[in-house]
């Protein structure tokens, strides 16, 4: 058995449990956009329908932040987003997809 390979790759690349399992939920996370293509909710008290998450909605909140939950209509968090950085840079980028969700779905909108 080679004793200078390791479990998670070679030695000189560095690569510990922890990053290991960041990069994959980087990757499973950015993965998971590209099949589901976008969300649409629809409103029940006359029907309009609305594509509420497009495939690049964690991209675009991440590049721009506050500005992406003003566009969005989302005026509390928006105000969260700026005073915390973004979640700290990556915070809000990852759950956006929740916060997006469960903000439309208080207001009335059920998903399709």
């Amino acid at each position: 058995m080679n004793r200078h390979l390791t479990l998670y790759g070679w030695p000189g690349l560095g690569l510990t449990k922890v990053r290991i399992f960041l990069i994959e939920i980087f990757i499973i996370s950015f993965s998971e956009e590209i099949f589901e293509m976008t969300i649409s909710a629809k409103w029940g008290f006359n029907g309009e329908t609305k594509v509420i998450l497009g495939n690049w909605h964690r991209l675009w909140c991440l590049l721009f932040g506050p500005l992406y939950y003003l566009f969005k209509g989302m005026w509390l968090w928006a105000l969260l987003s700026l005073l915390t950085a973004n979640g700290l840079w990556v915070g809000f980028p990852l759950y956006n997809r929740s916060i997006v969700l469960r903000h439309f779905h208080r207001k009335g909108w059920a998903q399709e």
